[in-house]
């Protein structure tokens, strides 16, 4: 009897930063050896290469802002790209990204084209620019050959500007996420070893620590965060654990030379490696974020009973049950997050109740194997049809 290896599906995931190959796409390449050809495309990504030697890294420079001159070069690169190695999928997540591949998907015959939805640029601007950023994402719709989301309530809120497949909204995968949480690393025991990294960091066994972990950009909400953090930081033992790079513009240095009397309650810190052990030390994540995909860091978080804080914007409404694994607030109301994080502060009852649901939720339907399993599933579907 002639017995064969199944033939690896060749995949192309195409992404504007090398930051988003941790952030997201890590859990499924840890998974993909042996059912994919897997190559990775974006921005400096080859820095990965010695990480994941059964992966094809290629450099390719897609940068965020609207550029002719390196888009088209960018679009280019990602033609030759495809006419070389001929990908049977190809699949981006990110505005940018996502319009070059599936540009170049159309223009070279990939079979199967797909984009990942995790958040809307134009959600939150008005005018020429909305309508701008808007139409490109309705062209990425109408390109490629299947569309995700990655939460309901990101579905439903594109739904209701038009995005519809067959008069429903678009899918998405299990409950929601990218690439969910791989459990043995965020693993709850590294909870109790939290002392002696807190210790490094100047943070005492008492404090109450908030961490925000994200780029420190305005759609971030670091202006919110700062404004909100400035509140209360007249409590006994409150911290701030402010981590990620500046993309602020000038907005950040402003604001943390406004609030210069409490510098010494914020511990300000670049990228950062092993984050999971920096949210290990933490007691509540808070994301004041103005544009949300699912929201990754929040279930990495509640891995480890850490619970968040996040406005109620499409995104986030997933990643966080309301009073349940954290706690939501009206978009941009700095009044209620900053009254928000005194509860938390305060209620040690309601935080227990917070941390153990937050975890169990993870655990539930989040786990990476969870995640990849769904992927895989939906890679063959159309793989096959």
């Amino acid at each position: 009897m002639d017995i064969t290896t199944p033939k690896k599906i060749k995949l192309l995931r195409v992404i504007t930063q090398a930051e988003v190959v941790p952030w997201h796409l890590k859990n499924f390449i840890d998974r993909s050896e042996n059912d994919y050809e897997l190559f990775v495309a974006g921005s400096n990504v080859s820095k990965f290469e010695d990480d994941y030697p059964y992966i094809t890294f290629i450099n390719i420079q897609i940068i965020r802002k609207t550029s002719i001159f390196y888009d088209s070069i960018a679009l280019l690169n990602l033609i030759v790209l495809c006419i070389k190695i001929r990908p049977k999928i190809i699949h981006s997540i990110m505005p940018k990204s996502g319009l070059l591949s599936s540009l170049a998907g159309l223009f070279t015959f990939v079979p199967i084209r797909i984009h990942t939805f995790t958040g809307q640029v134009w959600s939150t601007k008005k005018g020429i620019s909305k309508f701008f950023y808007k139409f490109i994402d309705k062209l990425i719709f109408a390109i490629n050959t299947v569309c995700l989301t990655d939460s309901a309530s990101q579905s439903d809120f594109l739904a209701k500007h038009g995005f519809l497949v067959k008069g429903k909204p678009i899918e998405y995968l299990g409950k929601g996420s990218l690439s969910g949480v791989n459990l043995d690393k965020f693993d709850i025991k590294i909870v109790a070893k939290r002392d002696i990294l807190r210790k490094q960091l100047g943070i005492e066994t008492n404090d109450f620590v908030f961490v925000f972990l994200a780029r420190k950009s305005i759609v971030k909400g670091v202006i919110e965060l700062i404004e909100s953090f400035a509140k209360i930081a007249h409590l006994p033992n409150v911290k701030l654990l402010f981590i990620g790079p500046d993309e602020s513009e000038g907005q950040l240095h402003y604001l943390l030379t406004k609030y210069a009397d409490i510098s010494d309650k914020i511990i300000n810190l670049d990228i950062v490696k092993e984050h999971h052990k920096y949210l290990a030390i933490s007691d509540v994540l808070c994301l004041p974020s103005s544009s949300e995909g699912f929201g990754s860091i929040v279930i990495e978080a509640a891995a480890l009973g850490v619970p968040s804080i996040g406005f109620d914007i499409v995104g986030l409404s997933d990643s966080i049950v309301q009073n349940c694994t954290g706690v939501l607030v009206p978009f941009k109301d700095i009044n209620q997050f900053s009254a928000a994080m005194i509860d938390l502060y305060q209620d040690t009852e309601k935080l227990e109740k917070l941390k153990f649901n937050a975890r169990e939720r993870v655990i539930k339907y989040f786990s990476a194997d969870a995640v990849y399993y769904f992927h895989h599933q939906f890679y063959k579907s159309l793989y096959k049809s």
